[in-house]
């Protein structure tokens, strides 16, 4: 009976200490709010292979990967990085931080994370994070004039007009 009752009672710790751990992890919610988000922010445009090619679908194991839509322009040719891994070396705080302060070559519209609340921020990091890594590292920024290995989408921009702030 003593060694039956120290059973239950090893099972019922041990099952706390899983609980415990898995707490400190972002809820469904929060990962289906960040899917949300990140598909109607459109991030699946640049960050996927094939998403704009394919209708806007692609295979789970592809998603965010990086290198999907590429862009060369006056500012050189930039490549969507692999959010997948990105998001496994920071944290959410980071995470948070790093959008708040983000300024980035085109086409990536950082001004849009400015809209965006903390607790949204941190929805898409676990959403981000929940997919796992998969993928390898897109490839580094080329500077304007250097060969860029393709694909790319060559935007021929006009100089913008001046910024009038009422």
């Amino acid at each position: 009976m003593n060694s039956m009752f120290r059973a239950i009672a090893a099972g019922v710790l041990l099952a706390g200490a899983a609980f415990a751990a898995h707490a400190g992890s972002a809820s469904q919610k929060s990962i289906k709010h960040g899917e949300f988000l990140v598909g109607y922010g459109g991030c699946n445009d640049c960050h996927t292979p094939g998403w704009a090619e394919n209708g806007g679908q692609a295979p789970k194991d592809l998603l965010l990967t990086g290198g999907g839509t590429n862009f060369q322009g006056p500012w050189g040719t930039t490549y969507p990085p692999n959010l997948r891994l990105y998001v496994q070396k920071i944290s959410a705080k980071d995470w948070i931080r790093q959008l708040r302060s983000l300024k980035t070559r085109p086409a990536m519209p950082w001004w849009t994370f400015r809209y965006l609340s903390d607790k949204d921020l941190a929805d898409m990091y676990a959403y981000i994070h929940s997919l796992v890594p998969a993928g390898k590292p897109a490839h580094d920024y080329v500077a304007p004039g250097q060969e860029a290995p393709p694909p790319y989408l060559k935007l021929v921009v006009p100089t913008p007009p001046p910024l009038v702030i009422h």
